[in-house]
């Protein structure tokens, strides 16, 4: 009875290798994985855990459901970038050269980068700072960080953070829900094709939470150099080391970002640029852009200094550059058409014909007063568009002695003219003010 049962069942284990075989799965499908293991180079801890579900895929029928998580688990763990990485730049003054030659100005990030480099070549190994880039729009945060990975030599990926509101687009969802897949952060890393890129997160300020849980609290320890050499997806449920990855995050304001993930970044502050600065930027980089952008050079389209000056002092109010830029695009299209519509060869702008392209001016310089008024003085307000002077008058009318504040001024402008008050009030005795 004992050998019968035994050539039974050898009997139906090779009728079941016939049938896996006209099926077309006889057991190749592992021993591929297994080969693309070794010419992975996993981790010891990686290649255990992979060996594993590798051998559950062998006990499986390849019609069942679970057979098809197995394999695009084992798909998504061999296209992570376990062991591959990019050669950092070795010279510092290639990487002050990137910077400077797409940037004008931020001289505090480019310091920082190459500070980074300096210490990076003479350890060897450090721990990729995670740097956090804030000011007000239009400043060249998300520009210059492209500008970082090229004069480092790393790839680049960039994720928008902007309204993200589930946790698991940052951490992956369970392998065994329909439809999973990993991480932003993970799938970032996958992109780069690089254990060591430069991954950009937009606008980190405009991350939401709902029931859904809380994704600035999933940023905890994917941001932190401590935690992160050992990140854990749920999708790949095995840590992951990203401290290699150079993190750069933005943000318009420091409000809204939680205390404990923005003590975890390097804040770097981008305020406006200056005249100046803005004059620089239009002059190097922003007229060439569009010049090539629209077909014209620099015989065709000829704008003059003053005309960009007055493009900056009268048609744009902002801290960063995008309206500035906006309208050398508007001058850039008004010529062409003139080129292409009325045949002329060249078009030449400057400060005395601007408003023919543009219209009126948009806005006009403040007069403010030379000399000291009585009861006027000169107060220094902040906008996110750069600093602002404010005439201040005071005037004494006959009534209850009140002070009485016009105009929707905020707390603070409100606490600086009762402070001012309350000193002449200390002071009156002195003064024979009655």
């Amino acid at each position: 009875q004992s050998i019968e049962r035994s050539q039974k069942d050898y009997y139906l284990r090779e009728q079941l290798k016939a049938i896996h075989g006209e099926l077309g799965d006889d057991g190749k499908e592992q021993d591929k994985y297994r080969e693309k293991a070794e010419e992975k180079h996993l981790p010891d801890y990686m290649r255990e855990k992979f060996l594993k579900e590798v051998d559950r895929l062998g006990k499986m029928q390849p019609s069942s459901p679970e057979y098809t998580v197995v394999t695009s688990y084992l798909d998504q763990v061999l296209e992570l970038p376990w062991t591959e990485e990019t050669k950092d730049t070795d010279k510092l003054s290639d990487a002050a050269a990137i910077l400077n030659e797409d940037h004008y100005a931020l001289e505090k990030i480019k310091d920082r980068i190459c500070e980074y480099l300096a210490v990076l070549k003479l350890t060897g190994n450090m721990k990729a700072p995670i740097l956090c880039f804030v000011g007000p729009p239009g400043v060249g945060k998300t520009s210059i960080a492209k500008s970082v990975a090229r004069a480092l030599d790393r790839k680049f990926v960039r994720m928008s953070l902007g309204g993200v509101k589930d946790e698991a687009e940052i951490r992956g969802h369970r392998k065994t829900y329909i439809g999973s897949m990993p991480g932003r952060i993970i799938e970032a890393v996958k992109q780069a094709k690089s254990q060591n890129p430069l991954i950009l997160m937009d606008e980190i300020d405009k991350l939401g939470s709902d029931f859904r849980g809380d994704p600035s609290a999933a940023l905890l320890e994917a941001l932190d150099p401590e935690q992160n050499v050992e990140f854990h997806d749920h999708f790949i449920e095995i840590p992951f080391d990203l401290s290699d990855v150079f993190f750069i995050v933005t943000a318009n304001s420091t409000d809204t970002i939680p205390a404990p993930l923005l003590d975890r970044m390097e804040v770097i502050s981008l305020a406006g640029y200056t005249r100046e600065e803005k004059f620089n930027i239009a002059k190097k980089h922003l007229l060439k852009k569009q010049l090539a952008r629209h077909g014209l050079t620099s015989k065709t389209c000829k704008i003059s200094n003053d005309a960009i000056y007055c493009l900056i002092d009268n048609y744009t109010r902002e801290a960063g550059v995008r309206n500035l830029e906006r309208n050398i695009a508007s001058l850039c299209r008004k010529a062409a058409a003139k080129i292409v519509g009325d045949g002329v060869q060249s078009v030449s702008i400057k400060a005395s014909n601007i408003k023919d392209f543009l219209g009126n001016y948009k806005y006009k310089p403040e007069n403010y007063a030379a000399k000291n008024q009585v009861g006027v003085v000169n107060g220094l307000a902040w906008t996110s568009v750069g600093g602002e002077m404010l005439q201040i008058e005071a005037a004494v009318l006959k009534g209850g002695g009140k002070v009485i504040l016009t105009g929707s001024l905020g707390n603070v402008m409100k606490e600086s003219a009762t402070a001012a008050v309350s000193f002449i009030r200390s002071k009156s005795e002195i003064f024979n003010i009655p």
